[in-house]
């Protein structure tokens, strides 16, 4: 297990935003936070609550190597499985049809238990969705799976993702 202590604490899309940053000073990639548009209601001045408006695609999309990605990112306190309900089907559809016009799509799972983040490529979860799964993804799985990387901190990157996407048709 590596343990990133510099960035413990630091939220996962904190953590991310972070190192997009990096990317982009360095002239590596261009990537952008995807903002949820948020309805929020008020009496007076007072705000009462708030709540998404619609449902958002993913949480980043940006362009690295010539090529456009998008991705998000999920997180679990749970220390042997991912759950699959974590991922919403709008979001399945959405990178479906992303990877269908030519793009590169995934997740960054934080397993906070372990202080471990994974890259699991979308193919993975398509072909879950495609056989019907809906239970979860054992950790264990994270650790065995070729195309499923520990994503640490390197090139002088606080969450080095990038390097997972290079070879991706």
């Amino acid at each position: 297990m590596s343990i990133q202590y510099a960035n413990r604490g630091m939220g996962l899309e904190t953590l991310i935003e972070y190192a997009n940053a990096q990317y982009a000073a360095k002239g590596i990639a261009n990537i952008q936070k995807i903002a949820t548009p948020w309805k929020v209601v008020r009496r007076g001045k007072q705000i009462v609550t708030a709540f998404p408006e619609k449902k958002s695609t993913v949480d980043f999309i940006g362009v690295y190597e010539g090529r456009a990605i998008a991705f998000d990112a999920k997180e679990t306190e749970n220390k042997t499985r991912f759950p699959l309900a974590n991922i919403e089907q709008h979001q399945v559809d959405f990178m479906r049809a992303w990877v269908a016009n030519g793009g590169v799509a995934f997740f960054l799972i934080n397993f906070k238990a372990h202080q471990q983040i994974f890259y699991l490529p979308f193919g993975y979860i398509d072909g879950l969705n495609a056989t019907g799964a809906t239970g979860s993804i054992p950790y264990k799985d994270f650790l065995r799976y070729r195309n499923v990387n520990e994503v640490i901190q390197g090139n002088g990157i606080a969450l080095d993702y990038l390097k997972h996407v290079e070879g991706i048709a």
